[in-house]
């Protein structure tokens, strides 16, 4: 198979669905040789922030000098950026010959009635990959929930690290914040230390420590007292820790404490025989930028894409808005199965106008539905059938002292980028990814 119909391969296995559960990844894995079983890794969950924080580690480690694997979902703009060693997304080679490779195992496991899904799949094509690679460690980030996620297949990680949990995803993972925390939670292993978020929900963190206790893996909080905000802004924040200081070039108050998590993950870093250093860390702050997390496109005028998804995703990034005195659009579209009107209630309290937009995936409200249910909240709504039409809507008039912002749903954001690259002005326009 060439590239082309090796991705082809790969989406047709969402005919599967998401089915959570260790005993079909497992036994791909087994005829692939059990790659996972020959590498490091740090176990990356939580509700959000788990991209920020496999940049962040990763960052760390690289900068220390090692080769360093990133599994990361979803993509934003192009689908090999879901596996990266060293910043370097998989060659389109690579992936159509482990595709190719992996394709007769799965239809032998189907005609034995086994169904890889298509994250089990690419699960299983990452370890390979990493494997091949001759990564020192790869920051690997659960897809979702935690105890039946495919990555969870590791046995011994270095470390984990749990980002905030909140609400999301509820019809698999459970309708309180605690059952949630228990499915991430999942993750924890013997032996195995795991830094939480230092701002977790009360009954998140009780629970993971819970946990923790119960399967003999170290669970280390932050004392988010610990940490100082010197001053935010759309492209960074300083701060201190233990009178230190740092720069972390990724907007919002909850990325110092991400960093704040990874300053805590160096000493185990240093007990497991990694030689990184305090320095290391400040440097790997500052330069971390990522796509779609707060992606300033264009400075005058100010226009921002964003994949937030849910009611704490979207209160961080009301946080970072709340520091942007100045007026807002917001163009959105949203998956039927989040918390739309709380997303948008929470939206609507930075601007008066709501361009609704559709997203390429089968779970998305149409922009129709979307603008019906926004309509309580915002002043002015309109829709829109295609995304460039309603961004050029969305730009139209909009002054050089003016935001546009972007969000609602990762799958959104990348099409955005991709559509605004056109339309905004070449000599002001700025990616900041």
């Amino acid at each position: 198979m060439n590239y082309q119909q090796s991705l082809d391969y790969i989406h047709s296995l969402s005919r599967h669905g998401w089915v959570l559960g260790l005993n079909r990844v497992s036994r791909l894995l087994a005829r692939v040789g059990n790659p996972q079983n020959k590498g490091k890794f740090l176990h990356i969950a939580g509700t959000n922030g788990k991209g920020s924080l496999v940049q962040l580690s990763g960052n760390l480690l690289m900068q220390a000098g090692y080769k360093v694997g990133k599994y990361t979902s979803p993509y934003v703009l192009e689908f090999r950026e879901r596996f990266t060693v060293n910043d370097e997304m998989i060659s389109e080679t690579d992936l159509a010959a482990w595709t190719t490779r992996l394709k007769p195992m799965v239809d032998k496991l189907e005609g034995e009635g086994v169904l890889i899904t298509e994250f089990e799949f690419i699960t299983v094509l990452a370890f390979c990959w990493f494997a091949q690679m001759g990564c020192d460690v790869v920051c690997l980030e659960v897809g979702l929930g935690g105890r039946f996620d495919a990555t969870n297949v590791i046995s011994h990680p270095v470390a984990c690290l749990i980002a905030s949990i909140s609400l999301d995803h509820t019809a698999i993972l459970g309708d309180t914040v605690e059952e949630i925390a228990a499915e991430k939670g999942g993750i924890l292993k013997p032996g195995c230390p795991a830094v939480i978020y230092p701002e977790m929900h009360s009954g998140a963190a009780q629970v993971l420590r819970t946990i923790g206790k119960e399967v003999g893996a170290q669970v280390i909080q932050p004392n988010p007292a610990a940490l100082t905000v010197l001053e935010e802004t759309p492209f960074g924040s300083w701060f201190t820790v233990e009178e230190k200081e740092y720069q972390v070039s990724l907007a919002g108050r909850h990325q110092c404490f991400h960093a704040q998590m990874v300053l805590a993950l160096l000493s185990i870093l240093q007990q497991a025989g990694f030689q990184v250093t305090q320095e290391d860390a400040k440097q790997a702050f500052a330069h971390t930028r990522f796509a779609g997390r707060f992606s300033v496109l264009c400075r005058r005028p100010f226009v921002v894409v964003d994949g937030a998804h849910n009611p704490e995703g979207i209160a961080g990034l009301g946080e970072i808005l709340s520091h942007i005195p100045c007026p807002k659009r917001i163009a959105a579209g949203m998956l039927g199965d989040k918390a739309v009107e709380e997303n948008l209630k929470l939206l609507s309290r930075y601007s008066d106008t709501l361009i609704c937009l559709p997203v390429d995936n089968p779970r998305a409200l149409s922009p129709e539905e979307l603008a019906k249910l926004a309509q309580p909240y915002f002043a002015q709504v309109e829709w829109y059938d295609q995304v460039q039409t309603g961004l050029e809507a969305a730009l139209e008039g909009l002054e050089k002292d003016e935001m546009l912002l972007v969000c609602g749903s990762f799958f959104l954001a990348g099409e955005a980028v991709h559509r605004l690259s056109g339309l905004l002005p070449k000599e002001e326009s700025q990616s900041r990814q």
